[in-house]
């Protein structure tokens, strides 16, 4: 017969490791690349070439499944070439996992700066695609856009955030 301390030492470990047990968020499995759709929003464009270009994934699925972390963003030339990848941006907050549920949206941001006012020397190049890969998903979306950008200049991408971009 188990004492009365044996008994809460086993429930504390059956809570422990029963996924039931756990909060919903931790139960929802990962996206994959076919749980999800991407399509870049509307850049806002601020003084001085500042840029910044929402991306929104779109869980396309029949169940929830969750994205956490930042995304790789990659420039590429005519021939599907990196010519330049997006560094992470330093935030004090630290990221949240993102739920989707089917049909429900999650975003991150690409800023850079397309070579405004206070640029020296010829245009900037523009490129017509960037490769994004989700957050722990292997495979990439090749997406079609029109980014202006010089080397050496910013270009970052934001950690995912639930909803839609603000």
């Amino acid at each position: 017969m188990q004492n009365d301390r044996a008994r809460a030492s086993t429930h504390e470990a059956y809570s422990t490791i029963n996924p039931a047990n756990r909060p919903a968020q931790w139960r929802v499995r990962p996206c994959v690349r076919e749980d999800l759709r991407i399509k870049e929003g509307e850049t806002d464009a601020a003084m001085g070439g500042v840029r910044m270009t929402p991306y929104i994934f779109t869980n396309v699925s029949s169940s929830a499944c969750t994205l956490d972390g930042y995304p790789a963003l990659e420039l590429l030339n005519q021939r599907g070439a990196v010519i330049r990848r997006a560094t992470r941006q330093k935030l004090d907050e630290p990221n949240a996992a993102a739920t989707l549920e089917p049909g429900k949206t999650a975003w991150f941001n690409l800023n850079y700066n397309s070579g405004g006012a206070g640029h020296m020397g010829k245009p900037c190049p523009t490129y017509q695609k960037v490769r994004v890969t989700a957050p722990r998903v292997a495979r990439p979306f090749v997406v079609r856009t029109d980014i202006q950008t010089c080397a050496k200049t910013d270009f970052e991408v934001s950690s995912i955030s639930s909803g839609t971009p603000q």
